[in-house]
């Protein structure tokens, strides 16, 4: 702070005159803030009491602002990093932010497939337009709009690129005839094969895919444990698998447990479905997370808890989901301050080893659409999380369930996990594709009226638990 003479001065020098009240209030600014002061203050012969009140009391609004964001911002464990996290949600839900958001996802999917071809492919609107194209060996990318079985038994995709569509066969009998059954619409793809008479006939095709050169990371010890579908507050909810395993979680044989993820629907929610309160135990939402947190209570403290919401948490639907949020937290963060909450999906590095943590709503849609993955079983579930992979989105079928149009596509797999995690499915399964460790964690619900109708055998009880030394797998099961 500068005193009396030399204050004086160079408020002189800068050309003010300053009353005796202001005098005594500015003396209180700090010398390295009272040429800001004067500057915000512009042309003025004399400064008054007002004129200095109200810069520090800005001053004052800063610093509570600083001090409170410092506040807000979580301190996370030292091997902990965030990697891909959705931010800054929030859009008109317009039809031109829609079509942005499938042009860029169609952009980004299109690079990667020409990549490996290392060719320039033809835009669709040429190649229709030149007669002379009849017979040429041609190769296009674009996204499968439509599929059809044809009466010869081939299999006939309309593909579209950004100048117009084509008809692609791919023959009975034929390479890829097989293949080219199971790829689901909305999928990109690059495709070779012969031009005839305005249609193309396939020869060969390629999918986004991720390669097979994923960087492992370095060898760490302890372990992660993964649940999701706990759906506390349903009739259903299996509270003695869940006791049981809460014990196991506190014992010796867990002892090297440093991480439990949750991947969503830790409650049952209210109103999901239609008729759901026939099947609730806890009709209120705030009771269900006060019963969820009284769960939580019991976790060791040295187990680092992530949670992420589903389909039953109360956010919004529609993915990406953001982070739970209000009263409900509250409840959670009284007995676990520490619990990391993030938005549904989410990308985070424990000790060099990335996880994709996604509750899953899209395997309804994968394993309606693809060939072969009906019924549901903990082969199919891991098959398909491959196609995940291969196309390189966690919900690739469009329109199956509430897609946001954010402006970035955070469902995109522009990142390559080492591990992939979903649950909603309701039964586990534990895989690998190309050096990618894939869980579904299954549930903690027992058997409901809807699951039951779609033939699903629900897994409850049984928990993966991943080895950061070599990314191995094990099933814990609580179910007996």
């Amino acid at each position: 702070m500068i005193e009396g003479v030399s204050l004086i001065k160079k408020l002189l020098e800068r050309g003010f005159n300053i009353t005796p009240e202001a005098l005594e209030l500015i003396k209180g600014i700090p010398s390295d803030q009272l040429d800001s002061l004067l500057d915000s203050i512009g042309q003025k012969p004399v400064l008054e009491y007002s004129d200095i009140i109200g810069f520090l009391r800005d001053i004052k609004e800063e610093k509570s602002q600083s001090v409170e964001e410092v506040e807000k911002k979580p301190v996370y464990p030292e091997d902990f990093e965030l990697v891909k996290v959705p931010e800054k949600l929030g859009v008109r839900g317009a039809a031109d932010e829609f079509i942005e958001l499938v042009r860029k996802r169609f952009e980004f999917l299109r690079d990667i497939v020409l990549g490996k071809t290392g060719m320039d492919p033809i835009p669709i609107s040429n190649l229709k337009a030149s007669t002379r194209r009849n017979g040429d060996r041609v190769l296009i990318v674009g996204m499968v709009l439509e599929k059809r079985h044809m009466k010869d038994f081939s299999v006939r995709l309309t593909v579209d690129d950004d100048t117009g569509s084509i008809p692609v066969v791919f023959r009975k009998g034929s390479r890829y005839w097989e293949r080219a059954d199971r790829i689901p619409a909305d999928s990109v793809i690059a495709i070779r094969g012969t031009y005839i008479n305005g249609r193309i006939y396939a020869e060969s095709f390629l999918l986004p895919d991720i390669g097979g050169d994923l960087e492992m990371p370095g060898s760490t010890t302890g372990k992660i444990v993964f649940i999701s579908d706990i759906h506390i507050g349903s009739k259903y909810f299996n509270e003695s698998v869940f006791t049981k395993f809460l014990k196991w979680l506190r014992s010796d044989y867990a002892r090297d447990v440093r991480y439990l993820v949750i991947g969503g629907d830790l409650v049952d929610g209210v109103g999901i479905y239609p008729n759901q309160e026939d099947e609730l135990e806890i009709a209120d939402v705030y009771k269900q997370f006060e019963l969820g947190a009284h769960f939580i209570e019991m976790i060791p403290r040295d187990i680092n808890i992530i949670y992420i919401p589903g389909n039953h948490e109360p956010v919004r639907q529609a993915e990406p989901q953001p982070q739970l949020s209000g009263e409900y937290l509250d409840l959670i963060k009284e007995v676990r301050p520490d619990i990391i909450t993030l938005p549904n999906p989410s990308i985070v590095s424990i000790s060099g080893v990335r996880i994709c943590i996604y509750h899953g709503r899209s395997l309804n849609a994968i394993s309606k659409h693809v060939p072969g993955l009906q019924p549901v079983r903990p082969e199919t579930v891991v098959e398909s999380m491959r196609w995940m992979l291969r196309l390189r989105h966690l919900a690739p079928i469009y329109g199956e369930h509430p897609v946001a149009p954010e402006r970035n596509d955070w469902l995109l797999l522009d990142i390559v996990p080492h591990v992939l995690h979903t649950g909603h499915i309701h039964v586990y399964g534990v895989g690998e594709y190309k050096g990618v460790r894939l869980i579904n964690s299954g549930t903690f619900e027992n058997e409901t009226p809807y699951i039951k109708s779609l033939g699903i055998e629900v897994t409850v009880g049984k928990v993966p638990v991943l080895d950061l030394r070599d990314l191995s797998v094990e099933i814990e099961d609580f179910s007996g």
